[in-house]
C-alpha cells in the first residue's frame, strides 16, 4: 500500500543534526519523497521528544541516526506508525512487511527480532532458506489427487482436498484454494488467478516460489526442487517413473480460464480435456516449460492424465 504524503515544511526538521543547512533540507526531501510516508506525519516530532523540533531524539530519530541517515525498509518496518506498506501475517505469529518499494527486501519479523531478508537470493540460491518456523508453508501440489481423473466434485470439491492434506500436516488456521479455472457458458469464467490470495507463497520447507500474483505468473521460483507437496516431498517429474509432472489447472499462462478445457468444470472423469502445466519446467512443445499452461489432457480420465505423465494433481495456496 502505497500513501504520497502532503507534508508542510516545519523550521527545525532533524535540527539535531550537527550538519549544515542544505543537509537538513536533503534530509526533509528524502522524508518527503518516500513512497511509504503516512499522511499524519508531523515532520519535527518524528525525530525530536519536542513537537517544535530540537534537543533530544525520540526513538525514530535515533534509529534514523543508526540507519546512517538513510530510511531503509528495516526502519520503515520498525515504525508502521510513520509508514503505510503491505504487511502479511502467517499462523505461527511470524510476520512479513514489504516495507521495500523496489521488492528487493522484505523483513521478517517473529518474536519481537526482525530480520532482513533478501528476495532476490532466496529466488537464485536453494540454499537461501527464511529462518525456520512452524507451519510456514502457503503453497503445495498435492501428493495425491482425487482419484478419480477430472470429476474434483467442482472447485468446492478441489478446495476442500487442499484443506483436507494442509491439515493433515499440521498446517492448521489458513484457507486453502486450488489453482483452477472454470468456464460456465451462462456465467463470468472463475480465473485460477483470482482466487488464490495476494501472496506470498512459501514451500513446505520455507523456500520462497512467489511474491505476489504478479510474480507468480511471471518470475517464480517454481522448479522439481522447489514445487514440493505438502509433506515437503519431491514430486516426480519428466524421466522420472511414473512422470506426474501434469498439474490440473485450465488456465491459461496468465492465470485467467481457458475455455471449454477444464473436464467440464471438474466435473467429469470421462468427457473433455484439461489444461495441464508442468511443475518441473520440463516438456517439449511450445509450452512445455510453462507451469500452468503447457498442453491439454488427451482426456479427463484418471488413465488418460497417467498416459501423458500426469495423476490428477493440482497446485493449492493458502489465502490471506
Amino acid at each position: 500500500m502505497t500513501r504520497r504524503p502532503r507534508i508542510y515544511f516545519l523550521f527545525g526538521f532533524l535540527g539535531w543534526l550537527a550538519a549544515p543547512a542544505d543537509a537538513r533540507e536533503e534530509f526533509l526531501r528524502m522524508l518527503q519523497n518516500d513512497p511509504f510516508l503516512l499522511n499524519e506525519l508531523a515532520v519535527c516530532a518524528t525525530c525530536h521528544s519536542s513537537e517544535t523540533g530540537g534537543g533530544a531524539l525520540n526513538a525514530f530519530g535515533s534509529a534514523f541516526d543508526d540507519a546512517g541517515q538513510t530510511i531503509t525498509p528495516m526502519l520503515r518496518a520498525s515504525f508502521p506508525e510513520h509508514f503505510g506498506f503491505y504487511s502479511t501475517k502467517l499462523v505461527d505469529g511470524s510476520t512479513f512487511h514489504f516495507s521495500d518499494p523496489e521488492n528487493q527486501h522484505v523483513v521478517f519479523e517473529r518474536e519481537e527480532e526482525r530480520y532482513l531478508i533478501d528476495l532476490a537470493a532466496l529466488t537464485e540460491k536453494p540454499e537461501a532458506i527464511i529462518p525456520p518456523a512452524a507451519n510456514r508453508m502457503s503453497f503445495f501440489l498435492t501428493s495425491v489427487g482425487k482419484g478419480n481423473g477430472g470429476h474434483l466434485e467442482g472447485l468446492a470439491g478441489a478446495d476442500r482436498h487442499c484443506q483436507e492434506l494442509a491439515e493433515a500436516v499440521g498446517a492448521t488456521d489458513q484457507i486453502w484454494r486450488a489453482y483452477l479455472s472454470t468456464s460456465f457458458l451462462e456465467r463470468p469464467a472463475v480465473n485460477a488467478g483470482d482466487r488464490i490470495g495476494t501472496g506470498p507463497w512459501f514451500n513446505a520447507k520455507g523456500r520462497l516460489v512467489a511474491r505476489g500474483v504478479a510474480d507468480l505468473h511471471a518470475n517464480n521460483g517454481f522448479e522439481k526442487m522447489t514445487a514440493l507437496n505438502e509433506k515437503g516431498e519431491i514430486v516426480n517429474g519428466r524421466g522420472d517413473e511414473p512422470n506426474r509432472h501434469d498439474m490440473l489447472t485450465g488456465s491459461l499462462p496468465d492465470g485467467t480460464a481457458a475455455v471449454g478445457q477444464n473436464c467440464n468444470n471438474w466435473t467429469s472423469s470421462h468427457d473433455g480435456v484439461a489444461v495441464v502445466g508442468h511443475h518441473d519446467r520440463e516438456g517439449s512443445g511450445e509450452n512445455g516449460t510453462s507451469w500452468s499452461s503447457a498442453h491439454a489432457s488427451r482426456g479427463c480420465s484418471q488413465e488418460d492424465f497417467r498416459a501423458s505423465g500426469g495423476d490428477g494433481l493440482f497446485y493449492c495456496f493458502a489465502i490471506r
